[in-house]
C-alpha cells in the first residue's frame, strides 16, 4: 500500500538530483485530448517551474487554457510519484528573472561547471511556465 508523503518528503523527493528525475506535464490539446511531455522542472515549495520556448505546442496550449497535470515518478521501488494539477503562467523574456530561473533548473540536471556552457546552446529558450498547484496526490516510502 502507498503511504502518503509528508510535505518535507515531497520536497525532498521534487528536490532530488544526479540522477535527477524529469517530470511530465500534460495540456489540453486544441482537438481536447491530453498533450503529454517529459520536461527538466524545478519546484520551490511552492510552485513547479519548467524551462522552454513559447513556441511548443504544450505551452500553446497553456496560452490557450492553463489548466495543466504534472507528475514525477521513480522507475525502480518503492515507485514514489507526485501528481499536481493547477493552473500554469507563461513567462517569455530576455530579462534576468528568466536567465536565473534557466540557471537554477540547469543546475538540477547538469554539474555546476557546466551549466553556463550548457545554457548557451539553448539561448533561443527564454520561457518559464510555472504551475501553481490545487491539488497535489503524493505518495512513497521514506522520503
Amino acid at each position: 500500500m502507498a503511504t502518503p508523503m509528508k510535505p518535507e518528503d515531497l520536497r525532498a523527493f521534487l528536490d532530488r538530483a544526479f540522477p535527477t528525475m524529469l517530470g511530465v506535464v500534460a495540456t489540453l490539446g486544441p482537438d481536447g485530448y491530453p498533450h503529454a511531455v517529459p520536461v527538466w522542472y524545478r519546484y520551490d515549495g511552492e510552485r513547479v517551474h519548467l524551462w522552454t520556448i513559447d513556441t511548443r505546442r504544450w505551452v500553446k496550449n497553456i496560452a490557450r487554457d492553463n489548466r495543466v497535470s504534472f507528475s514525477v515518478q521513480e522507475d525502480k521501488p518503492p515507485f514514489a510519484a507526485v501528481i499536481m494539477r493547477g493552473r500554469a503562467t507563461i513567462l517569455t523574456s530576455h530579462g534576468e528573472e528568466v536567465s536565473e530561473e534557466i540557471r537554477r533548473i540547469t543546475r538540477r540536471y547538469i554539474e555546476e561547471p557546466n551549466v553556463e556552457e550548457y545554457i548557451k546552446g539553448w539561448l533561443h529558450l527564454r520561457t518559464i511556465v510555472s504551475l501553481t498547484p490545487e491539488k497535489v496526490s503524493a505518495w512513497g516510502v521514506g522520503y
